[in-house]
């Protein structure tokens, strides 16, 4: 007896899939209809259009991984911005450049990263003291948006990228990166120390020749002599303090002897693109004031080597006794490097030296004359108004100078005395959390972690000391590395009072 066929099966839509693939084809082809019209009127706005599109496709691709690669791009252009200075910060196209990027890409993984219940309990003080800041920060340029349009927005980078701090804080604890973080600055390390002394001078001999990027046309390569020697300091100390032996669990066997054995060859290196700063006064001091921090709290059995490469350099200095002459007039010298440690406390009789820190003062205390004892006590004079031409301190022709070279007075001038109270508040804060939490972790026993607080305090004073005799944390190579420092310390805090392990 023969079974009938039986017909095929029906198979039913299943609703859920068409709904889904009903509203894919909405995202795209609603956005893509609108954007073919609007490139018939304006191509322009078209293909800016077209660009948000394509960002907002992937961001919708990254999904959940979206604050893994926001924290990723964060320390790629971390890298960027200390291998190739101010060049980095022009990589983008005007006025969007790779830090806004970051900074966008950074505020959305947070917002998810919260969304997800990530929170930072054991540091509220400090983030509630940042939040004062961009507050006061925002009343200060609301004001002048209409007036200064543009410039108001780039000044305001002094404080809105102080969101960067809570961006890395959070990601970094919610993510579990913290010791990934310190390993990966670790391999980092001595690429930079190879590429530090070239980026410098060519910046220095080369710069009207440098490579330009093809869109913002600005030089890709442009390093500061105080900006080096802020990632300098940090590199001392993170030596000095033996985390560069720190490795993952699985090459914890082979990467130490690899790295002690190279251990010497780094601190050579370095001591090279130390001597390319010995004209710079302010770079001298940034080095300086790390290294008295490291030395001051560490345990002096381990100041030998650092010491022995220091002492070596300087009777290399008196042997050889080179002189270069640089553009700025001054002289690359043993004689040279002692009128900058002079000039640092008193005159020097010398004007090519003696010229920018009298030029310093004056415009400090003009500053405050105008807020202390003036009328912009409470609100200063805001964002977007060029301090140089409005103080009468202005020295470029092209009139690119629009800051005082020091963070603080910059702050004061800007945001009034209530901005810098909340500025140096923020600051003590956060220094003196890492200081007692290193006494803490010291005593405990926990060697690794008060090596970190201490390193991390040490890089801060560094970044304090650069952007209180130059214009740095107001730009993205400055700014940016200085905020996200503040949050890499508010992490390694909260961490360490989890009770967590490096």
């Amino acid at each position: 007896m023969t079974v009938p066929e039986q017909p095929p099966p029906i198979h039913r839509l299943d609703r859920s899939a068409v709904l889904q693939a009903t509203l894919q084809a909405g995202l795209i082809g609603l956005p893509a209809l609108l954007i073919g019209l609007l490139a018939l009127r304006q191509p322009l706005l078209a293909g800016a259009a077209s660009a948000a599109a394509l960002f907002a496709a992937l961001l919708f691709q990254m999904g959940a991984r979206l604050p893994a690669y926001a924290l990723g791009l964060l320390g790629v252009s971390l890298a960027g911005y200390a291998f190739l200075g101010k060049g980095y910060a022009y990589l983008g196209v005007p006025p969007l450049f790779i830090g806004e990027v970051a900074l966008g890409l950074g505020l959305i993984g947070l917002v998810m990263a919260w969304a997800r219940g990530a929170r930072l309990v054991h540091t509220r003080g400090l983030v509630l003291l940042i939040a004062l800041f961009i507050l006061i920060g925002l009343g200060s340029t609301l004001p002048y948006v209409g007036k200064y349009g543009l410039n108001a927005i780039r000044d305001a980078a002094a404080w809105y990228y102080a969101l960067f701090t809570l961006i890395v804080a959070t990601l970094v604890v919610h993510l579990g990166r913290f010791r990934q973080v310190i390993l990966r600055y670790g391999r980092v390390l001595p690429y930079f120390l190879l590429a530090a002394p070239f980026g410098f001078w060519i910046t220095r001999l080369f710069e009207p020749s440098i490579p330009t990027w093809p869109i913002s046309a600005q030089a890709i390569l442009l390093v500061k002599g105080g900006d080096l020697a802020v990632h300098l300091a940090g590199v001392m100390a993170f030596l000095m303090l033996g985390l560069h032996r720190l490795a993952a669990p699985e090459h914890a066997q082979s990467a130490r002897p690899l790295r002690r054995r190279t251990e010497w060859w780094w601190w050579g290196l370095w001591m090279i693109s130390f001597a390319s700063l010995l004209t710079g006064r302010a770079s001298l001091v940034t080095v300086g004031a790390a290294l008295a921090c490291v030395l001051l709290l560490r345990p002096i059995s381990r100041w030998g080597r650092p010491l022995f490469l220091a002492a070596s350099m300087l009777l290399l200095l008196v042997v050889v006794d080179p002189r270069i002459k640089m553009s700025s007039g001054r002289e690359l010298s043993l004689d040279g490097l002692l009128l900058n440690v002079q000039s640092i406390t008193g005159d020097t009789g010398v004007s090519v030296v003696d010229g920018t820190r009298t030029w310093r003062l004056d415009w400090w205390r003009t500053i405050t004359r105008y807020t202390v004892y003036g009328d912009k006590f409470w609100t200063g004079k805001g964002y977007g108004i060029n301090l140089a031409n409005s103080d009468g301190f202005q020295v470029d022709s092209e009139q690119t100078l629009r800051n005082p070279h020091s963070i603080h007075y910059s702050i004061l001038a800007r945001s009034g005395v209530p901005g810098l109270v909340s500025w140096i508040a923020l600051n003590l804060v956060f220094a003196w959390s890492l200081l007692m939490a290193f006494f803490r972790a010291r005593t405990a026993g926990h060697l690794v972690w008060a090596n970190v607080h201490l390193w991390i305090l040490a890089y801060w004073v560094a970044l304090m000391t650069n952007a209180s005799f130059d214009v740095f944390i107001e730009g993205p190579q400055g700014g940016i590395w200085y905020w996200s420092l503040l949050g890499f310390g508010i992490a390694a805090l909260e961490l360490y009072r989890r009770g967590e392990k490096v």
